[in-house]
């Protein structure tokens, strides 16, 4: 029969529509929140435009700097540790000035007017080993440096480095031109100095050693390029004076010489100029700024945005009252209007109404199925309790049992004979109990208990009985037989052994919620031909032994749980065992 489908208000609520019955029944009673919402958000959007635009410009300022800060960092690393290796180049050409004693015996040599061989040898070996220390103070320092010493008394030139014979022919002439006109330039302080416009030299004298070094403007300049601070930038070497003396652009990679550090004044806008303490002349660095950076350009950008969404927003909010709103409304007239006798139809061309009225119409056809499947499925569960029923018939257990009391009395074994009529009555009472879905876990093993002391005395065989439980079983319910099931397979199947250890442990899981039960056996374990077919789901054949216990066992847990329970069979050192692994708390739903 068709049932009527009637939504709750709950359902009439979508995306800030609130439609509501009178009283009566009768016309409905719209309230515009859709409309204000929309409203609200241009007024949120123009406010979020404006504090966007005040945060785009202070975000700007931040990044450019700590962009500035950290170029400037680097900058000063690098004269940091120029500074350091000024000093320390100084104080070794002071050192070797004043304490050589080869510089000494050079020194020496201009007071003998008419030197023997032997004096000029000693001589030539002095100038060899200056000339040495000379070379190892270039290896220290780097092979871009030229060191020199100029002795004035004797006029020995001792030099080492860089450059050709020419030029170190003409840098010579013009120390001794210097010295003789007393007009050499002297490091002051031990500061370096631009000379010539294309070196970065140092100068010191003691007595009459004169001793310096000098490295070239364009090779001091290239080592500052090799910093990649920027994509481009342009760098220069100022004099005392301010004056540019070399200038490089690093381009991505390329450098090239130039004339004018002012060149492209648009695009090169951040300036920085650096001096080192012992150098009387600057680094100057001139950065190119990026669009993002230009606070005109980002502006203009911010507002266009801005202004672009808000026409987004207004032409959009058109769309969806005429587009979504106008369709959803009669779409709800027509599920409130639905009294069952007819499907859901939708007149409005919009696809996604459509489906979903294909939707509910499949969902009516779907409550007839349903039912069907809810019939099937009580069906099942009486064929389990079925089952159920049968396992609690237990002919051959009886009549055992009756045959050993019968001969107990024939021996007169009365005390025997009312121990286990007690251990049948307790085991036929909790066997015979109310059916129920579950039972409490403590009661399952009390049965357990007493089965195991039952069958001692009617096989006459010396059944071990062991339970390790690792949490509280207080309370804990589970399917009624379960663990019971299997014990008895254990007892049924060791029946030839002397001897039969059947051990079950018991672990919960609090974070998952499972309940993990175990049962070893120590018998001869399960066939090749029953595992694989436990595993491939086959069905066992009554003759195998296991058919009414293992399926009804597994058919329970179907109905019982779903897909939320495992159940494991395997064979190992011991004998069979068996894993069951069910949601800890009974059976889901059940009360």
């Amino acid at each position: 029969m068709p049932v009527a489908f009637t939504p709750s208000a709950r359902f009439c609520e979508w995306r800030g529509l609130n439609v509501t019955l009178n009283k009566n029944g009768g016309e409905m009673k719209k309230k515009a929140v859709f409309t204000r919402s929309i409203q609200m958000m241009i007024w949120m959007l123009v406010m979020i435009s404006v504090i966007g635009f005040l945060l785009g410009q202070w975000l700007m300022r931040f990044y450019l700097d700590r962009e500035q800060e950290a170029i400037r960092g680097n900058i000063h690393r690098f004269i940091e540790l120029n500074d350091n290796k000024y000093r320390q180049l100084n104080q070794e050409l002071l050192y070797i000035a004043a304490n050589d004693s080869n510089v000494k015996a050079i020194a020496a040599m201009a007071e003998n007017e008419n030197p023997d061989y032997r004096e000029l040898l000693n001589y030539n070996i002095n100038l060899s080993q200056v000339k040495s220390r000379l070379q190892n103070v270039v290896s220290v320092y780097g092979s871009e440096y030229y060191v020199w010493l100029y002795e004035s008394r004797s006029k020995t030139f001792i030099d080492c480095g860089v450059g050709d014979f020419a030029e170190k022919t003409e840098f010579r002439e013009l120390i001794g031109q210097q010295t003789r006109e007393a007009a050499i330039p002297l490091s002051q302080n031990g500061k370096w100095f631009i000379m010539d416009g294309k070196y970065i030299c140092t100068s010191l004298r003691f007595a009459n050693v004169y001793i310096g070094t000098k490295v070239e403007t364009d090779a001091y300049l290239n080592s500052i390029m090799k910093m990649k601070m920027t994509p481009c930038y342009l760098a220069g070497i100022l004099d005392e004076d301010g004056r540019v003396v070399c200038a490089k652009r690093y381009d991505r990679g390329l450098i090239t010489n130039i004339e004018n550090m002012d060149e492209d004044d648009m695009s090169y806008q951040l300036t920085i100029r650096e001096q080192g303490e012992k150098s009387n002349f600057s680094i100057v660095f001139r950065l190119q700024q990026k669009w993002y950076e230009n606070a005109n350009i980002l502006q203009m950008a911010v507002i266009t945005v801005s202004l672009m969404i808000l026409s987004v927003i207004i032409l959009y909010s058109v769309y969806l009252r005429k587009k979504v709103l106008r369709p959803i409304l009669n779409f709800y007239h027509e599920i409130t209007s639905y009294t069952g006798l007819a499907r859901i139809s939708v007149t409005e061309d919009v696809a996604e109404l459509d489906s979903v009225a294909g939707m509910l119409n499949n969902l009516l056809d779907e409550v007839h199925k349903l039912e069907l499947d809810n019939y099937e499925q009580k069906t099942k569960r009486q064929e389990a309790e079925l089952g159920f029923a049968q396992q609690q018939i237990r002919p051959h257990f009886f009549i055992n049992c009756l045959n050993v009391i019968y001969g107990m009395a024939q021996l007169n074994q009365k005390e025997n004979i009312q121990e286990l009529c007690v251990d049948i009555s307790d085991y036929m009472r909790i066997l015979f109990a109310e059916n129920k879905d579950q039972v409490l876990l403590l009661q399952e093993l009390d049965m357990i208990d007493k089965y195991m002391s039952v069958m001692g005395k009617v096989q006459g065989q010396k059944l071990t009985y062991v339970l390790q439980k690792k949490c509280g079983l207080q309370g804990v319910v589970i399917p009624p037989l379960l663990i019971q099931t299997f014990v008895e397979n254990s007892v049924k199947h060791g029946q030839q052994e002397e001897e039969i250890r059947i051990c079950v442990s018991i672990d919960c899981d609090e974070q998952e919620r499972m309940l993990t039960v175990e049962i070893q056996d120590s018998g001869a374990g399960f066939s090749d031909e029953v595992l694989r077919k436990l595993k491939c789901g086959e069905p066992l054949h009554k003759r195998v032994g296991y058919q009414i216990g293992i399926s009804n066992v597994i058919q329970r847990l179907k109905l019982l749980y779903g897909e939320n329970w495992e159940l494991l069979f395997c064979n190992n050192s011991q004998g069979a065992n068996v894993r069951i692994r069910i949601p800890d708390g009974g059976i889901p739903g059940s009360g």
